[in-house]
C-alpha cells in the first residue's frame, strides 16, 4: 500500500506521516514545496509546487499512489497566493488523480472556516449547516472542497473530505493562535521582566482538537469507503480562548502578564463556535481521546 502525503512538511503533515507509519505494509511518499525538510517519517520525498500542474501530474504518474492525503495549502499571506495555492492547487491535484491514478483513494482536508460566522444557537454545527465563508482562507477552502466534490460526481473519484476545527499539539506553527501565544510568551520570558505579551480577544470560545486525534481520524476515514462525504473532525466542546492561553502560560517558569491589543482583534468574530462529530463517530468510530491539557503541554514543550 503506497500513501502519498501532500503538505508533508507542515504541522499536520509531519504528524500524519508518523501515524501512517503505524500501518502494516505501508510505503509513504511525502511531497511539499520545501526542498530539503528534515525529520520526515517517509520512505521517499519530492519537492513539488502544487500550483504547477506539470509538477503535480509528474509526481502522481511516477508514484502511482493507492492513497492520497491532500493536506497542501496555506492559511495566511497575500490574498492572491491563498487562492492560487488552495484553489488552483486543488484543481491540479484532482486532475492528476483523474488522469494518472483514478483508482486511488483521496482524502482532502477542508476547514471549519468554510462555515463562516455561525450563530451560537446553531452550535454544535453539523455538516448539513450552510457554508457562508468569510475571508480568503475560508472562501478558498470552500471552493477547494466544491471542486473536489465536482470531480467525485463527474469522474467517480474515490474521494472523502475532512473538515477539521482548531488544531492544537506539538510542533504548532506561529500562524496558529496557540503557536503565536507560545512564541510571544517564550520571547517575553527570555527578554523582559516583567514578561508581558499582547493578545487579541480572549473571550471567544472555540472547538480545539488534538493533532494526534486528527491525523488518526484521517487514516481511519480514508479506510472507511465513505466516498463523496464530508466529516467534521472536532472535540464537540466550546473552550474559551482565555483558558487555552492560561493552560499554555501555566508551563512558564514565571508569571506572564496579558495586555489586550486592538490590532489583534478580529473585526468579525463569533462569540461561540463548536462542532458536532456525530457523523464521523457513526461512520468510523471517531472519538477525541487527548485532553486539551495534554495537547497544550505538548505544544509548549515542543516550541523552541
Amino acid at each position: 500500500m503506497k500513501s502519498l502525503v501532500l503538505g508533508a512538511a507542515g504541522f499536520c503533515g509531519r504528524h500524519l506521516l508518523r501515524r501512517i507509519k503505524e500501518e502494516a505494509d505501508s510505503e509513504i511518499i511525502g511531497a511539499d514545496i520545501v526542498r530539503n525538510p528534515s525529520g520526515l517519517a517517509c520512505d521517499g520525498y519530492s519537492a513539488v509546487d502544487i500550483t504547477q500542474a506539470d509538477q503535480v501530474a509528474e509526481l502522481f504518474a511516477r508514484e502511482q499512489p493507492d492513497r492520497v492525503y491532500d493536506l497542501a495549502g496555506i492559511n495566511a499571506g497575500q490574498t492572491a497566493d491563498i487562492y492560487k495555492v488552495n484553489v488552483i492547487g486543488r484543481v491540479n491535484t484532482m486532475e492528476a488523480v483523474r488522469t494518472q491514478c483514478a483508482g486511488a483513494a483521496v482524502l482532502l482536508v477542508g476547514s471549519a472556516a468554510e462555515y463562516g460566522i455561525i450563530p451560537e444557537a446553531d452550535c454544535p454545527v453539523t455538516e448539513e449547516h450552510e457554508c457562508k465563508p468569510i475571508g480568503p482562507y475560508g472562501l478558498s477552502k470552500y471552493a477547494a472542497t466544491q471542486i473536489a466534490l465536482g470531480y467525485f460526481r463527474q469522474y467517480q473519484l474515490r474521494l472523502v473530505i475532512a473538515r477539521p476545527f482548531n488544531v492544537v499539539g506539538a510542533g504548532m506553527p506561529d500562524s496558529l493562535l496557540l503557536g503565536a501565544v507560545i512564541r510571544r510568551a517564550k520571547t517575553a520570558l527570555a527578554k523582559s521582566d516583567p514578561a508581558v505579551i499582547r493578545t487579541g480577544n480572549l473571550e471567544s470560545q472555540r472547538d480545539f482538537i488534538d493533532v494526534g486525534d486528527l491525523v488518526d481520524a484521517y487514516v481511519k476515514l480514508l479506510s472507511s469507503d465513505r466516498w463523496g462525504e464530508t466529516y467534521n473532525i472536532c472535540s464537540g466542546q466550546p473552550v474559551p480562548i482565555r483558558r487555552l492561553v492560561d493552560l499554555a502560560l501555566s508551563h512558564a517558569h514565571r508569571d506572564v502578564a496579558l495586555e489586550a491589543d486592538p490590532a489583534l482583534m478580529r473585526t468579525v468574530d463569533a462569540p461561540v463556535v463548536y462542532g458536532s462529530f456525530e457523523k464521523a463517530h457513526a461512520a468510523f468510530g471517531f472519538q477525541p481521546r487527548t485532553s486539551l491539557e495534554e495537547s497544550v503541554r505538548a505544544a509548549w514543550l515542543s516550541h523552541s
